[in-house]
């Protein structure tokens, strides 16, 4: 906004009485200021869920999009667990094709004695829920298939043992390797950012009863295909009003909204999950070459990427240039190991082999805005037998949690998935660490979290611009409310639902007051500033009780000397080639200008009657 305009605007105001307002300046200054109760939306305690298939008849128990089979052979054991649609592993590791029973030696999907295979490639690349095969016998049988293919011609044929088996596959292993690693010359050359919308949440917070009455749904912008996530209507629920933004949600109901002001994701029964909630996704080298940019405008606001797996395999051949790219633009990412650990001895050789290649790739700890995860599941390899009781298992953790810890990483989690939870990573030790689920249902059905904070991922069939194909999502967040104090240049965004205005300050101390004692909702960390730069003005009108941020001198010393502003100080500081816009608006109806860096954010209000200010300053 304009100097001139903005001084209008407070003539008009000083014949106004502002009988609602509430100071948004620092904290010592509200001690005399009466504000609005916050609204009263409360918390339920998390309820136990219970494991149930939300999937259609036609579907894998677990697993919405993978296929059922028409079959299943009478060669796989009700004891087997099924890895992918066409696999089955039996308890002493045998890798088989769940419709002909034929062993499976493909090293592109089993290894050899010496070498693990890509675990993504059974499954070309997609997450799939291990699920027991007496399960899926049941629902084979349920659907009117054969859970039982060939036991009658197995009684009857004759002994075979000296002829070679007739393929009934091509033993191709050239489908199943790990993408290649693409020419990354010009990595930081991305294509023209996409304006179509946010792939988890408009950006947009609202306070309970504006959202429970909002018609006013931003369109994702996601695709319509249905076997891709779904996207949700607004209602209301026991805990309050909830209103379900138009963004990729769960085949199965569970989907995002708002909960006391901030971004929330819910069950299919609205039974909260997390608020203060993030869409994060994962990936791997099977992502292909991934437009960041794309990615970030899309609203994505956090990366857990695939750096290797097992032990000296060196990394993901996408995972250096995933890094590279979310630092260049700023998404807070963190990183997994897929483990193939069978005692505590390769649990600890997995944990060396990490750390040699988060030094590698220059990952400090400090860099790491989501944990380092454990990714824990039933693996296939040959000649090696999976662990399959938590006394194995806390041995491998805790020797991996060794390993990474005496290097300086110590925002560690587990993460796996519920029924695996429940069996072979059944201990208090394993579950006191994890933090990052997979379920894919209506329900996450693991109650055991440890902290706070948690992840639930809650779709393979996730579609995000800038990713070719699918992609997992998961919603992060809290349980409960929590103002958490980020690291020296974070700067934090509030939201007084009362009021319906929005304030930012770079003090931790000033967010923790305002949030734990003046009615505030912490929103989370809007962006990073750094140390030194070009300084951002803080100004503050006691009039109209609103603050103003400028990097302008000149707008600064207009106000502040001609205008009655309250020059503050520098707020923080600004990087004139920082990657990261951070954009004002200005609404002419209460005086606020509003701030932020998701440019979806920006549209979608400047769409709204706000005015659009352009960039105010990167970061």
């Amino acid at each position: 906004m304009s100097a001139k305009r903005m001084m209008s605007a407070v003539a008009v105001l000083a014949s106004m009485t502002l009988v609602s307002a509430v100071c948004a300046a620092p904290a010592s200054a509200l001690s005399d200021v009466s504000v609005d109760a916050r609204a009263n939306a409360s918390t339920d305690p998390f309820r136990t869920q219970t494991i149930s298939d939300d999937t259609a008849a036609d579907a894998m128990p677990d697993n919405p999009d993978a296929a059922l089979p028409d079959q299943v052979s009478a060669a796989i054991p009700d004891d087997a667990t099924v890895v992918s649609e066409d696999h089955a592993v039996t308890a002493d590791g045998e890798l088989k094709n769940i419709t002909t029973g034929e062993t499976v030696t493909d090293p592109a999907l089993v290894g050899t004695q010496d070498s693990q295979p890509d675990p993504l490639a059974k499954t070309d690349g997609e997450s799939f829920i291990p699920v027991q095969a007496d399960e899926v016998k049941q629902k084979v049988a349920a659907n009117g298939g054969d859970a039982n293919a060939g036991a009658a011609d197995a009684q009857t044929a004759p002994d075979t043992s000296d002829t070679q088996p007739e393929q009934t596959r091509p033993n191709d292993s050239s489908k199943y390797d790990q993408p290649s690693q693409p020419d990354q010359s010009n990595q930081s050359d991305s294509p023209a950012p996409s304006d179509s919308g946010n792939a988890f949440n408009s950006g947009e917070t609202f306070d309970s009863d504006e959202a429970a009455n909002s018609g006013d749904v931003p369109d994702s912008g996601n695709t319509s295909d249905s076997s891709a996530a779904t996207s949700g209507t607004a209602k209301a629920t026991a805990e309050g009003s909830v209103r379900l933004a138009a963004l990729q949600n769960n085949e199965y109901g569970a989907h995002w909204g708002s909960y006391n002001g901030t971004a929330a994701f819910f069950d299919a029964s609205n039974s909260l999950f997390v608020q203060q909630a993030k869409g994060v996704i994962d990936v791997s080298a099977w992502q292909g070459t991934i437009d960041w940019q794309a990615v970030k405008n899309s609203g994505v606001e956090g990366a857990i990427i695939r750096i290797a797996y097992g032990w000296d395999n060196g990394f993901d051949n996408q995972a250096l240039r995933n890094i590279s790219e979310c630092r260049r633009l700023g998404i807070p990412f963190g990183v997994y190991l897929y483990s193939y650990a069978y005692d505590a001895n390769t649990g600890a050789a997995e944990g060396s082999s990490l750390v040699n290649l988060l030094q590698k790739a220059g990952v400090s700890s400090s860099d790491l805005g989501y944990p380092v995860y454990y990714d824990l599941e039933r693996w296939t390899w040959t000649g090696h037998e999976v662990p399959n009781d938590p006394g194995t298992y806390d041995g491998i953790v805790n020797a991996w949690y060794g390993r990474l810890q005496s290097a300086g990483y110590n925002n560690l989690a587990v993460y796996s998935y519920t029924s695996y939870l429940n069996t072979a990573l059944n201990s208090g030790n394993i579950h006191s660490k994890t933090r990052w689920v997979a379920q894919y249902g209506s329900s996450m059905g693991y109650t055991a979290f440890p902290t706070n904070d948690r992840g639930w991922q809650y779709t393979s069939k996730g579609r995000v611009n800038g990713i070719s194909g699918t992609v997992d999502l998961s919603a992060f967040g809290n349980k409960t409310s929590t103002a958490p104090v980020g690291a020296t240049g974070s700067v934090y965004r509030l939201y007084h639902p009362g009021i319906r205005v929005h304030h930012y300050t770079a003090d931790a101390h000033e967010m923790s007051v305002l949030v734990n004692q003046r009615g505030w909702v912490y929103e989370g960390i809007m962006f990073k500033t750094p140390t030194s730069g070009q300084p951002v003005y803080r100004l503050y009108h006691p009039g109209i009780k609103q603050h103003v941020f400028t990097l302008s001198q000149h707008e600064r010393n207009v106000l502040s000397k001609q205008r009655g502003w309250i020059y503050e100080g520098v707020a923080w500081h600004s990087n004139p080639n920082g990657g990261t816009a951070v954009y004002r608006l200005y609404n002419g109806s209460n005086y606020e200008h509003f701030y932020t860096s998701n440019r979806n954010e920006y549209n979608i209000r400047g769409s709204q009657g706000w005015t659009k200010e352009g960039i105010a300053w990167r970061s």
